[in-house]
């Protein structure tokens, strides 16, 4: 991707207690307010998956620890897509973090250590394979509050919303496809709004299972799904509410991984 995962991206999810990025469970809540998502795709080397993952669970992971870090998931493709590519995903309410002087990681470490540890990671990542998106949550688009464990997959949508139609997509999403959502046994739903680092009009869509047995049931994109829980035809309509709203949509999938993640206590 440049590819939000392939081409994106997506995406996202601490659960543990009640509280996780992608798919942000809580328990019942006020209205929740948006806040920003920032998502760093790489692409691993042919052949280093595994030796990556151990160094990730014994060597940065401590040190991202040291550094202050409470919250960074892992995700990773899963049976499509670019092969190896994973993504790290945090979950903040402002960018102030870009302001300090030092990054987290060199103020723990000192500059030799950080630089150190760097360099060690880099080693696994394919040339040209690295990407990062800030992106926005919408909780008025989204259906997250009933989760309150992170699920195991999630489907990842990458969304071109024609040019002067975002007030279109979101009437769309919130009125005639996120009820078939909540109809059809998907865990749950979210969508972000990409603000740096993609298009412009670009949306992330998340629909989270646990299964790839009950993604295949119930995937509420799918015209049987919609047609099963809201009607004969309801699919068809569906699709053609989107003819020039839509410009373009890529899908993949990704795997949470809570053994590589960093998770709130």
């Amino acid at each position: 991707m440049k590819k939000l995962l392939t081409t994106l991206t997506v995406f996202v999810l601490a659960l543990v207690a009640s509280e996780f990025a992608f798919g942000q469970a809580t328990t019942a809540q006020p209205a929740a307010k948006r806040q920003w998502y920032h998502i760093q795709e790489n692409v691993l080397k042919p052949g280093v998956a595994n030796e990556y993952y151990e160094f990730r669970a014994k060597e940065r992971i401590p040190a991202l620890k040291k550094a202050g870090y409470k919250h960074q998931e892992f995700w990773l493709s899963a049976a499509v897509g670019t092969g190896g590519t994973i993504y790290t995903v945090e979950m903040w309410d402002d960018l102030s973090a870009f302001d300090q002087p030092q990054n987290r990681l060199t103020k723990a470490l000192g500059e030799e250590g950080a630089r150190a540890l760097g360099k060690k990671t880099s080693q696994y990542f394919a040339e040209g394979g690295s990407h990062a998106w800030l992106a926005l949550s919408d909780p008025e688009l989204s259906w997250t509050e009933q989760m309150t464990t992170a699920p195991k997959l999630a489907i990842v949508g990458r969304v071109k919303v024609a040019r002067g139609r975002r007030a279109d997509f979101r009437n769309y999403i919130k009125n005639d496809y996120l009820p078939i959502v909540k109809k059809s046994v998907a865990r749950g739903y979210q969508v972000l709004s990409v603000v740096y680092g993609g298009d412009v009009g670009e949306y992330i869509t998340l629909t989270f299972f646990d299964s790839f047995t009950e993604m295949e049931k119930n995937d509420p994109s799918q015209t049987s799904v919609q047609n099963r829980v809201a009607g004969e035809g309801a699919g068809q309509k569906n699709t053609q509410k989107t003819v020039g709203i839509i410009a373009n949509l890529e899908r993949t999938i990704i795997r949470f991984r809570p053994d590589l993640s960093i998770l709130p206590k």
